[in-house]
């Protein structure tokens, strides 16, 4: 047995509560379980609580209220046990607790699985039967109407709105919902709860709300386990309380609910029902809407599969502007970017940077230093690609690319080199176009190093992005201030790595501004010893 709070509101409909903890705090404030707002304010804050003692027996206690709280017309002091039959006045709200089993209410599964009824979906038809009844005739209307809007419908707001329209087209059902499931949280999406146009319902008690909707676990379960579709009715015959135990505490008589499916996938629910009469659906409402639901877990599976891989081709799309095609084709089979959390691992880090920058803009303006500095990206972005590099970012006029990640390489350093030097070797012949146009030369210096850095989808809970950190990244960016135009200065790291390339120049040990000790660098005599 359940015990339920009833609760006679002004307009004479009844709210219902579950007691389910031992202490039910009942009150005008909103961190009570059971919260009475009325005009006049006849409930304190804190009015009474409900007790459930260890004996079983259930117990009120008044909180020192304004108004005080009465049982049977008598005002109480502190704790008073209460009968299943008392009336408890809270301000102007009358309480009274039941006990209910779950017999109430007659749940049955429908004939046919949700995977039966995609497959085979004229078994959900009236074919085959030796007459049919005017209402029959309106099912099998509707029933086309649902395959030609389902198949019309290509995103998942419209399969959701399609199919709550056509639940709409059932007799008597007043409120109508689909609650999408999400693999990755384990839980349903937050969704309205449809009301059918108020004057079709208006009839029914004020006290109603339409996004009032507390799916019973018992049920989402079964109807998860079972793959079909339920019919729920209110067996009781007692019209005066109309909330029903196991599935909403909105107050329902009759209600389908049915499993979103498709090849074994769990996509959501489906949900409607009516407020006011037990009898209101028929054997034949019951199987319109079982295939209205086996055929939006059709279109919505194709909707989630649309969606899918054009998420997956606009991140592709996106990835190729910064990464080498098979790497971007790598990341998005395994999961895409959301996939890539901070893990340390080696990498090679190259800045390229604009010698001379400012006093090239200031004779400029700003729509030709846009246009520069466009041409210039694009030219060094394509060379990073071209030796299997990351574009990192663009930071001012300077380029930070990564080698080594997202996937490691064991070429990854002699990668980097060669990208360097290939982006020198493009600004020499940017800058014999630039001279023919009588346009200043462009000359950049870039900075290498070699380490462990955390990379991946770094950020905060607003804004994330691919990038790499660590002392690694900083040896680089303080190595690219040192060079020169048309100079690659590279650490001792690099160098190690490479160790069979004869075009590097010790520098010797060099002060790098924020670290304590000095770093072994080597410059690289590009234009006169190629990379093998």
């Amino acid at each position: 047995m359940k015990r339920w709070i009833y609760v006679s509101m002004a307009d004479g409909s009844t709210r219902t509560y579950a007691v389910e903890k031992r202490v039910t705090k009942i009150g005008r404030a909103s961190d009570n379980d059971v919260v009475l707002l009325d005009g006049n304010r006849s409930v304190s804050r804190w009015h009474a609580t409900i007790v459930s003692e260890d004996d079983g027996s259930l117990s009120v206690e008044d909180l020192q209220s304004m108004n005080k709280t009465l049982v049977n017309g008598q005002e109480i002091k502190g704790s008073v046990r209460i009968n299943p039959n008392d009336v408890i006045a809270v301000g102007r709200f009358k309480i009274s607790i039941r006990e209910e089993s779950a017999d109430r209410f007659d749940i049955r599964s429908g004939a046919l699985t949700l995977d039966e009824a995609q497959k085979t979906p004229e078994l959900l038809t009236f074919v085959g039967l030796p007459s049919a009844t005017p209402s029959e005739v309106k099912n099998l209307e509707l029933l086309y109407e649902v395959g030609v809007t389902l198949a019309r419908s290509h995103s998942l707001d419209d399969v959701t709105n399609a199919a709550v329209e056509m639940l709409f087209k059932i007799d008597q059902v007043h409120r109508a919902t689909v609650m999408m499931w999400s693999d990755e949280t384990q839980s349903f999406s937050n969704t309205d709860l449809h009301m059918r146009n108020a004057g079709k319902t208006s009839s029914l008690p004020a006290s109603y709300d339409p996004k009032n909707l507390v799916m019973s676990r018992t049920i989402l379960n079964r109807v998860r386990d079972e793959n079909r579709a339920l019919i729920i009715r209110d067996t009781s015959g007692d019209e005066s309380f109309n909330a029903a135990m196991s599935i909403v505490r909105a107050g329902i008589q009759a209600a389908f609910c049915s499993p979103l499916t498709f090849q074994g996938r769990f996509l959501g629910i489906l949900y409607a029902d009516n407020l006011a009469d037990p009898k209101a659906f028929s054997e034949a409402d019951f199987r319109t809407f079982t295939s209205i639901a086996a055929q939006t877990g059709l279109a919505l599976a194709n909707a989630i599969a649309n969606q899918e891989l054009l998420k997956r081709e606009v991140e592709r799309q996106a990835l190729k502007r910064y990464l080498p095609p098979q790497i971007a084709d790598m990341i998005i089979a395994s999961g895409g970017l959301s996939q890539l959390t901070g893990v340390l691992q080696p990498v090679t880090v190259v800045y390229t940077d604009i010698r001379g920058f400012t006093s090239i803009a200031e004779r400029m303006d700003a729509r030709e230093t846009v246009a520069m500095l466009r041409h210039f990206f694009s030219l060094m972005s394509a060379a990073v690609l071209e030796c299997n590099g990351t574009v990192d970012k663009f930071i001012g006029d300077c380029i930070m690319a990564l080698f080594g990640a997202p996937v490691e390489s064991e070429t990854a350093t002699r990668d980097a080199l060669r990208a360097a030097i290939l982006m020198q070797q493009r600004m020499k012949e940017l800058n014999e176009a630039r001279l023919a146009d009588y346009a200043a030369p462009i000359e950049i210096g870039i900075g290498m190093h070699r380490g462990p850095a955390v990379v991946g989808n770094i950020g905060s809970e607003d804004r994330v992005q691919y990038t790499a950190i660590g002392d690694t990244v900083n040896i680089a960016a303080r190595l690219v201030s040192r060079a020169g135009p048309s100079q690659i200065i590279v650490s001792e790291n690099i160098r190690s790595e490479l160790l069979d390339y004869r075009g590097f120049e010790p520098l010797g040990e060099m002060e790098l501004k924020g670290r304590a000790g000095k770093l072994n660098t080597f410059l690289v005599r590009w234009t006169e010893v190629p990379l093998e």
